[in-house]
């Protein structure tokens, strides 16, 4: 009788395994692992998500996009190494760029091709070309005169700031070295950085000083750059009139970029923070969970919209499986497991991994970049391990 009873279930419990197994994989539950793929090789194709990241890797640290529509970038520039009193423009195209990085496509050792090549030199000298006329774009003329007089000129106006009158309050001098850089520019108003590095700002550091500018040069709003100095000046009042025309992210409307961690919510006239240890995206975006700790830990990745994020709910506009071991196996890596791993670079679908892994016993196993490609397939993206030799942060968008 029991035997008898055992016949008969054994095949339905076989059933029952192979329904289960089907409407694991109908549903996308089943273990991601396995469908990622690895590809030990450049992408083979340009893409708009490829097209953001090498923006970001040919860029200057320096360099600021200011504009991207209709296939054009233009970038502000304050090169430190050559002329520092004056914000440089340059521009180009989406299509320049991919045939400039044609090159690397499939490539498999890239960083004998970024280096036979000398790509970056030749990308400043070949592909940027400086913009004609800036003002056309509402890019104000700035230019750092001596004694630290500031000579700005837009389309409707223009005038010369004494740095050292208007920002005595805060320590900067007429014989201070000064540094420029231009953060954000429209049509209502453009904002400036100033770095003093003879001058200890509040916090102990280089004073840091952001102006607030109209176009028609009306109105201007002088603060120390961290968030508290911000802050006040927004229970002030001061910002109101900037509030509407600075940087929309999210899907709110509510929610502004200053700075690439300095978010502002313009309806409750405060600013937004986002954890230490997450990362925000490159476009404001997205935050990546963890993704700031000094070193990434594998296992299940979890991203989230910036609305999601400021809600404090758990949904989640990306999950994925991050293995180390299973990219140690694809290299050949022989090692005793991760030594350093951290995000440079991460936007809606491509993410940019540094890791570096010990040797079995002593010393480097190796050491590799990954691009993690989300844009055909969010749960199960394409992995490509190659060698960029990027193990620094090389700039922000």
């Amino acid at each position: 009788m029991v035997n008898r009873q055992i016949h008969i279930l054994l095949p339905l419990l076989l059933v029952l395994f192979l329904v289960g197994c089907e409407e694991r994989e109908s549903t996308g539950k089943s273990v991601k692992q396995g469908e990622i793929s690895y590809q030990q090789y450049f992408p083979k194709e340009g893409s708009p998500a490829l097209n953001e990241f090498m923006n970001y890797y040919f860029k200057d640290s320096r360099d600021n996009k200011i504009i991207d529509k209709n296939g054009q970038f233009v970038f502000s520039s304050s090169d430190i190494n050559s002329d520092q009193d004056k914000i440089h423009y340059y521009e180009y195209s989406e299509r320049e760029l991919e045939k400039f990085y044609e090159p690397l496509l499939a490539s498999v050792d890239t960083y004998s091709v970024v280096s036979d090549l000398d790509m970056r030199d030749k990308f400043e000298t070949s592909v940027r070309i400086p913009v004609k006329d800036n003002l056309s774009y509402h890019l104000p003329s700035v230019q750092l005169e001596k004694k630290n007089q500031l000579k700005i000129r837009t389309i409707s106006n223009e005038m010369i700031l004494n740095l050292s009158k208007i920002m005595g309050e805060y320590g900067l001098k007429e014989t201070d070295r000064v540094d420029l850089e231009l953060l954000q520019s429209n049509e209502d108003h453009f904002v400036l950085l100033i770095e003093d590095q003879d001058a200890k700002g509040s916090k102990g550091w280089n004073l840091f000083i952001t102006l607030f500018i109209k176009q028609d040069l009306s109105k201007m709003v002088i603060s120390e750059s961290f968030d508290e100095a911000i802050q006040k000046k927004l229970n002030e009042g001061a910002l109101d009139k900037f509030l509407s025309d600075l940087k929309k992210i999210g899907s709110t409307g509510k929610y502004s970029l200053l700075t690439d961690r300095t978010i502002i919510d313009t309806k409750k006239k405060r600013i937004i923070n986002i954890k230490k240890e997450d990362y925000l995206s490159s476009d404001g975006q997205y935050v990546y969970i963890n993704g700031k700790k000094d070193d990434l830990s594998d296992g299940i990745q979890k991203i989230q919209t910036l609305d999601n994020y400021l809600a404090g709910n758990e949904v989640y506009e990306i999950e994925y499986q991050l293995d180390y071991k299973e990219i140690a196996k694809e290299l050949d890596f022989v090692t005793s497991g991760i030594g350093s791993a951290y995000i440079n670079y991460f936007n809606e679908n491509y993410i940019i991994l540094s890791l570096q892994y010990n040797g079995k016993f002593v010393g480097e196993a190796g050491a590799t970049n990954v691009l993690i490609d989300f844009q055909e397939d969010r749960e199960n993206p394409t992995f490509y391990l190659v060698d960029l030799r990027i193990m620094n942060i090389i700039g922000s968008t």
